[in-house]
């Protein structure tokens, strides 16, 4: 059993991680994400964000291994599966990446990166017509949180 403090709690630490992130405390932060992790075995969040930490950071496997980690959480968590499919992209796995991408905008039909990413897997594909309807809705999306 994980030993926890008085207020202790899953979000108090990816919160806490997200912000030493923002701060330039990569380090610090992840420590963070993986407290949350641990306090919360059912949440895919914390372990989305390390995974796409490690992308940035161009650690791919490592990344997969995160995210893995969090769909085996929650299977249709979208900002893993967009975050696996970015991982699948950077490894010139471009109809690997458009399946993730599709799984991530139909678990959230709202999510503008993995549209936009779909666009781009489409495009290194050839699929003109996918590319194009994927950056409409890119570009709908975007249009409607910048009115």
């Amino acid at each position: 059993m994980l030993k926890t403090e008085p207020g202790d709690s899953a979000p108090r630490h990816y919160n806490r991680g997200l912000d030493l992130i923002a701060e330039g405390k990569i380090k610090e932060g992840i420590e963070e994400l993986h407290k949350a992790a641990r306090i919360d075995p059912d949440d895919a969040a914390a372990l989305c964000e390390i995974g796409r930490i490690e992308i940035e950071r161009d650690r791919l496997d490592s990344a997969v291994r995160f995210l893995e980690e969090a769909l085996s959480r929650d299977p249709e968590h979208p900002g893993t599966l967009n975050n696996r499919g970015v991982a699948a992209f950077l490894s010139e796995q471009y109809q690997d990446a458009a399946e993730w991408f599709r799984s991530a905008v139909k678990a959230d039909p709202e999510l503008a990166d993995a549209w936009f990413n779909l666009a781009d897997s489409c495009e290194e594909l050839g699929d003109t017509e996918g590319q194009k309807q994927a950056a409409l809705r890119y570009r709908a999306l975007c249009d409607d949180n910048n009115p």
